[in-house]
């Protein structure tokens, strides 16, 4: 049995948010989105018109963490799988925080034509999380941080 895929249909219905880009990793021109799914939308607020010309910068901020960008680049570089996360801010300004994956799609060649971000707003669960760890230590500098963050919209 052969099935015929509308492979959009798929992307835009997924859960996670997806986010293709191109492969320029020199600041500041790239990398630039070509494409994000529907729920890469809902999580940052952002429409598609928004997006023309844009890198993911635009997600970043204060206290956006830019050791994780430096590791995120240099894992993309050395072909690795990148998981890392950090905060960003969705259109509103609102901080939250995003775990994600990103690794290169290659075509027939051995060079990367994209790269592709797997992307969740965990802020809700590191809520908790951070919580149970004040309830333990309230003086837990990690979790007081993660807090101020939030209490500072």
């Amino acid at each position: 049995m052969q099935l015929k895929f509308d492979w959009l249909i798929v992307l835009e219905n997924l859960r996670r948010g997806i986010m293709v880009t191109d492969t320029n990793l020199e600041a500041p021109s790239g990398p630039r989105i070509i494409y994000v799914n529907q729920a890469w939308l809902r999580m940052t607020g952002y429409g598609r018109e928004e997006l023309a010309g844009k890198t993911p910068r635009m997600l970043q901020g204060k206290h956006t963490d830019r050791a994780v960008l430096t590791l995120l680049k240099k894992k993309l570089l050395r072909r690795e799988v990148f998981h890392g996360q950090t905060w960003n801010y969705r259109k509103n300004g609102e901080p939250f925080l995003m775990n994600w994956y990103c690794y290169a799609i290659y075509g027939e060649r051995p060079k990367p034509i994209y790269y592709i971000a797997e992307q969740e707003d965990v802020t809700e669960i590191e809520s908790l999380r951070m919580k149970q760890r004040l309830l333990a230590d309230p003086q837990d500098q990690e979790a007081l941080q993660f807090f101020a963050v939030l209490r500072k919209l």
